[in-house]
């Protein structure tokens, strides 16, 4: 829960920055190329491309959405970056901070970031120069012997250090934790929030949809391999449909609903494997209650996340549980819908 609500948070950043950004910009760039050729000087601007290219210099604030957006070495930006895309190469210097959301994120040897620099990523190098903060959420964060950051790293993921210089220390942010540590009272009054949160939301998914319920729980008693399958599928397929559609133009606008939709999918994912969990625990008494069972499972859950290790392995398969229920209800929703326009279509 605590990893969903994070990755809403971050959606709910990332969406207002680009889209505030963007109408701030004088210029417009649209086209499957944009370039900004070596000793040409241009405005701040926003692009939407395929490949965002900047040999040049850029006069203010860039803004990029595109597969690939590169700033190559003897390039500048004197104000802020903005980029979204497949990768993103910072090779030549940026004046402001940098952010950048992309399947692969670098900052090359001949790099240098004026300000901050954040990338949320599958993987990121830091190879060149950072004048401040720098801050990955990636799956592997590499720090290359020529990196020099002038600042703290605060990282996500696995870290591969390879003798770069930080001047403040690297820290590690495990779980996606990015939320301030909360103790005492504030601990306690938001881990109830956070049950609470996961028992309204479960009741009411409980209350619309029953059958599903039942029948969620009856296709794991019965075929747990395939509802593995299914789970892991959405898990790994859905980021990469994402990062595959980030790459053109048309596809920009369905990789930010594909994330959404897949921030959602990963909460009711969490909640019905809760839901399962409590159903198990039940099987072994007389009683037989949607509710009860919900309750039971996130109280479960909420004890075994007290135990290292084991709460996240069991968080974990409860995700690939419930998500893999979830995406096997919605096969066969589509597979109902598609066999009702068939026999509509044959009855005319």
């Amino acid at each position: 829960m605590r990893q969903v609500l994070v990755a809403v948070l971050m959606l709910m950043l990332v969406l207002p920055t680009f889209a505030g950004v963007a109408s701030a910009q004088s210029q417009q760039r649209l086209g499957g190329t944009v370039v900004v050729q070596e000793g040409e000087t241009v405005s701040g601007f926003t692009a939407y491309a395929g490949r965002v290219v900047v040999s040049g210099r850029v006069e203010g604030d860039l803004t990029a959405f595109g597969g690939r957006v590169v700033i190559e070495e003897g390039a500048t930006v004197t104000g802020r970056v903005r980029a979204f895309g497949g990768s993103v190469v910072v090779a030549g210097s940026t004046g402001g901070n940098t952010v950048t959301y992309a399947g692969h994120v670098e900052v090359a040897e001949s790099g240098r970031v004026g300000g901050s620099f954040g990338a949320v990523a599958g993987s990121a190098v830091l190879a060149g120069t950072v004048d401040d903060d720098a801050t990955t959420v990636a799956g592997t964060v590499t720090l290359a012997p020529s990196a020099d950051v002038d600042g703290f790293l605060t990282y996500v993921g696995e870290f591969d250090d390879r003798g770069g210089t930080v001047s403040l220390g690297a820290r590690h942010v495990s779980d996606l934790s990015l939320l301030p540590p909360l103790s005492g009272a504030g601990g306690v009054l938001f881990t109830l929030y956070l049950l609470v949160a996961d028992l309204l939301a479960g009741s009411l998914l409980l209350y619309v949809f029953p059958a599903f319920a039942s029948d969620a729980v009856e296709t794991v008693g019965e075929q747990p391999e395939r509802v593995a399958a299914a789970g892991a599928a959405a898990i790994v397929g859905i980021p990469l449909a994402v990062a595959l559609a980030a790459l053109t133009i048309i596809g920009l606008p369905l990789a930010l609903a594909g994330l959404a939709a897949y921030v959602v999918l990963l909460w009711v994912g969490s909640i019905y494997g809760r839901y399962l969990l409590g159903s198990g625990v039940l099987s072994y008494t007389t009683r037989e209650d949607r509710y009860l069972a919900l309750l039971v499972g996130v109280l479960v859950m909420a004890v075994l996340s007290l135990v290292p290790l084991v709460g996240d392995f069991v968080r974990l398969l409860l995700v690939v549980a419930g998500l893999g229920s979830v995406t096997l209800g919605l096969y066969v929703a589509y597979e109902s819908v598609g066999d009702r326009r068939a026999r509509q279509s044959s009855a005319l």
